[in-house]
């Protein structure tokens, strides 16, 4: 991928503080004029609107001749112009976030066309409107920019600030004037300027420090980072006319976030002045073509660098229901880097295909693609956002996976400019929606031409684009979650899945393809999902959710508000994921969990406080991926409005940094298993997309410690293990001498009789049973101890052992209190175990520890990590 020029990354930035650093360090008797609050020029998402007053429409414009954003007001006879700025209810300043007292102000910077005087009158809405503060009568000059500061009303009677009313009361009617500066601070006795920010800086590019105080004084500087506090501090004075600058270099400070704070001793009063912080952000330097090594596949696992890789990550959902508003270069930064600090290596951007293909055939490098952006009111800058963010998560050693989660079909969706109000009142909606029917009211869906190929050809374009692009791990088809009529049937899920690999595949062959299942992603039933792939596709990509298992729903489920994810809590922690994943423990390609985490707590875990639910459920999950031998677990999510997800930011971190190493280390070897399950699915009926006949051979495995185990369909069998071919005039069926079991356990419920007949023929020792749900571990261990496989008998069943390339994990499944556990690792040389104190609980080797074991008092359902450390 050939990076973007900086400078065409940096324009919205440098046009947004450029007319700040003009304006708002005008100095006055009373103090230096510090903004807490910005409305004009914009800055991120904006907080609010204009509103028309009085006859006369101000107009927000959002680029200049010069690229600067600003308000017109047009020329009127009236002897008053208003301009009314309305905050949108979700983001009105608190009172305790207003600037108050005798020194807050607002400053406004206007210019007229023509020669006028005006009398400042300024009103606030909070609740109530404010009574009027009248400034001083000004007279402007002709295409000069006049700076005021207005005292703020400093009695308030609401909670939030809902408009503010700016009043410019003259005589002999109005000219055209310009505000190219609104916001609210306050004077103070020293204050920074914003700085400019580079987001494609040199290693040594310096910044500037810059701002205004007291003529003459003595500043000093310093800079703060969140994690590190105090990282540099300087010293100078203040210039005859109060101005003060610093140069520092990008280099001498860590990545991410910088506060910087100035103070002045003032000669007079011997007292040491702070000013208001100001922010400024350290962005990556990104080299030119720089790509993390493509990730391969190697039977079931994946690879890098012929190493086995696995990997623990979350969805990142801005670009879906943010960024196509408001592009903001440093969220994608600083979130992309804190996860490369936790040890996240990939994040799944879901996505809506309409931001990538806005019309029929118009892609990101075509020329009319930001002008259709811009005429829905969307960011045109969206797409070389999207390509910064595929960089820099390269830069932090972070793969990407693309989701097609959303399509062009609903004209009211408001991240792409629609707006549900239109839908209320019967208007047509204004959204990129070109899949939907404006004469019928009817949207394409999955099947119909127009549908599929929107997909084939985003997926040929996005493929082509990126073609050899190791930060790209790879595409998730078709789409999120599969769940229509006319796409969860085995053969036109299959259908639809090759359709939108081949133009991937073809534009880049190296290209990795993971399929979604149908049923909202999470079934574990068809063929097509769970051993018989497509053709060209890597693997697959289910979404499974912990509280949505193979588990009888609770009595109160339909008291909640996610019915399907009220089930009894007891056994989902037992064994729900492992009896998920037990259909594709045979399936030769590589699996990883693209959905997980917290969602549905409060119908899950209903009566336990969010915090304590959110950490139990997501660990059981990351650790039951892994116990499955799958790639890799995508958490759900961690991005979107602060306040539903800032309670448990520091739980997903913990847990992260905690289970990261263990999936650095390589997946766990599920290939060489001793014992075959086999059973059909219709056994116990299908419910809910899952297979619940499964569910008593896992609990066997979990409670006689057998894992890894492989379970099988009869069909799956038959079309794996059955070998027909022609001797003289006979057709012999035998067993694929491929199938090295030491024992297997068929289940005969609804069972094609040619499975039983099949490994009756073979060699390996076989029970078969009428109802695997009545066979008892006690049974089943002593078929298997006469089939000559050793088994741990002294670990108790309430613990799953798991063993990784450089850790065992030890789940507890139940019960409480001190314990033990006699794992037999499959470890030659002497090792040591240590746990995450850095504790060295064992030292010897795998015979002694099966006989000695180790000592725990882990509580239920959380997890032990240990790490292997052979001594060779």
């Amino acid at each position: 991928m050939q990076l973007l020029n900086p400078t065409k990354l940096t324009t919205w930035l440098v046009f947004s503080i450029s007319l700040l650093l003009n304006s708002a360090m005008i100095a006055s008797a009373e103090g230096v004029f510090s903004e807490t609050l910005t409305l004009v020029p914009r800055v991120g998402n904006g907080e609010g609107t204009l509103s028309p007053y009085g006859g006369v429409t101000p107009e927000f414009v959002a680029t200049g001749k010069e690229g600067q954003p600003h308000i017109n007001i047009p020329p009127t006879n009236k002897n008053q112009v208003d301009v009314v700025w309305t905050f949108w209810n979700h983001k009105q300043p608190k009172i305790d976030q207003w600037p108050t007292g005798k020194a807050a102000r607002l400053q406004v910077t206007v210019t007229s066309a023509d020669g006028v005087s005006f009398t400042p009158i300024l009103h606030v809405l909070s609740g109530n409107w404010t009574e009027p503060v009248s400034g001083e009568k000004i007279s402007l000059s002709p295409g000069v920019p006049t700076t005021l500061n207005l005292p703020l009303p400093d009695t308030l009677s609401g909670e939030n600030i809902e408009r503010i009313r700016l009043t410019l009361q003259g005589s002999n009617g109005t000219p055209q004037l310009t505000i190219s500066k609104l916001g609210v601070g306050n004077l103070v006795p020293i204050a920074l300027d914003p700085i400019k920010t580079h987001i494609h800086p040199s290693p040594d590019e310096p910044f500037q420090i810059s701002g205004r105080t007291v003529p003459g004084v003595d500043v000093h500087v310093e800079a703060h980072a969140p994690e590190s506090g105090q990282v540099k501090e300087w010293k100078t004075r203040a210039d005859n006319d109060g101005y003060f600058t610093i140069q520092a270099r990008q280099n001498n400070f860590p990545l991410g976030p910088l506060t910087i704070r100035a103070a002045t001793r003032l000669p007079s009063s011997n007292t040491t002045e702070w000013s208001p912080d100001a922010s400024h952000y350290i962005f990556p330097h990104l080299s030119p073509g720089f790509k993390l090594p493509s990730i391969e596949r190697d039977g079931r696992y994946l690879t890098e660098n012929g190493e086995p890789w696995a990997f623990l990550g979350l969805n990142y959902t801005r670009f879906l229901l943010e960024f196509s508003l408001r592009t903001n270069y440093q969220h994608v930064a600083e979130e992309i880097r804190q996860y490369g600090e936790w040890g996240i290596r990939v994040i799944r951007i879901p996505l809506h295909l309409g931001m990538f293909q806005p019309r029929p055939g118009v892609f990101p490098d075509s020329p009319e693609y930001a002008e259709i952006l811009k005429s829905h009111k969307l960011d045109p800058k969206f797409f070389d956002l999207f390509e910064y963010c595929v960089a820099v998560a390269g830069h932090h050693g972070i793969r990407v996976v693309l989701d097609w989660h959303e399509m062009p079909t609903d004209p009211y969706r408001y991240f792409v400019g629609g707006n549900e109000t239109e839908k209320k009142a019967g208007e047509p909606g204004k959204g990129i929606a070109w899949l939907y029917n404006k004469e019928t009211g009817e949207a394409a869906v999955p099947g119909d031409a127009r549908f599929d190929q929107a997909i084939v050809e985003t997926n040929r374009w996005l493929a082509r684009h990126f073609k050899g692009n190791g930060n790209i791990l790879g595409f998730e088809v078709p789409y999120n979650e599969p769940h229509n009529l006319t796409d969860s049937a085995d053969l036109a899920w299959r259908r639809l899945a090759a359709k939108t690999i081949l133009p991937i595949v073809t534009e880049d062959p190296d290209r990795l393809t993971f399929g979604m299942p149908p049923a909202w992603g999470h079934s574990n039933v068809l063929q097509s999902t769970t051993w018989l792939l497509p053709d060209y596709i890597t693997g697959m990509a289910p979404h499974h959710y912990i509280g949505n298992g193979p588990i009888p729903y609770r009595p109160d489920a339909k008291e909640r508000h996610s019915p399907w994810l009220a089930r009894e809590v007891g056994p989902t922690f037992d064994h729900s994921f492992y009896s998920i994943s037990l259909p594709t423990s045979a399936a030769p390609y590589p699996i990883w969990n693209g959905e997980s985490g917290e969602h549905g707590y409060s119908s899950f875990l209903p009566d336990m406080p969010r915090e304590e639910a959110t950490s139990l459920m997501i660990e059981a999950q990351i650790v039951q991926a892994y116990a499955a031998g799958w790639a890799g677990n995508l958490g759900w999510t961690l991005t979107g409005h602060h306040t539903v997800y800032d309670p448990v930011v520091e739980i997903y971190e913990e847990l992260y940094r905690r289970f990261t190493p263990v999936f650095a280390a390589g997946p766990l070897d599920q290939g060489d298993a001793d014992v075959l399950f086999v059973q059909n699915p219709a056994a116990v009926p299908v419910q809910n997309g899952l297979n619940h006949a499964a569910v008593p051979f896992a609990r066997l495995a979990l409670d006689l410690h057998l894992a890894p185990i492989h379970y099988m369909t009869d069909t799956q069998l038959l079309a794996t293990g059955l070998v027909q071919m022609a001797v003289g005039l006979e057709q012999v069926e035998q067993m694929n001498g491929g199938l090295a079991y030491k024992a297997a356990v068929v289940d005969t419920r609804n069972l094609d009789s040619r499975a039983v007949d099949l490994l009756k023929s073979s060699k390996i020792p076989l029970l078969v049973v009428d109802n695997a749900a009545e066979l008892s571990p006690e049974q089943l261990s002593e078929f298997l101890k006469d089939a000559g496989i050793p088994l741990d008998e002294h670990t108790p069943s309430e613990l799953q052992i798991i063993e990784g390339p450089e850790h065992l994990l030890v789940y507890r499944r139940s019960g409480e209190g001190p314990t033990k556990a006699y794992p037999q690792l499959k470890i030659n040389p002497p090792f040591k175990l240590i746990n995450e104190s850095g504790e060295t609980v064992f030292s010897g080797n795998s015979s002694e520890l099966a006989q000695q074991g180790i000592s725990l008092d882990l509580v239920k359902w959380r997890t032990e990590i240990l790490h292997i450390q052979t001594q060779r």
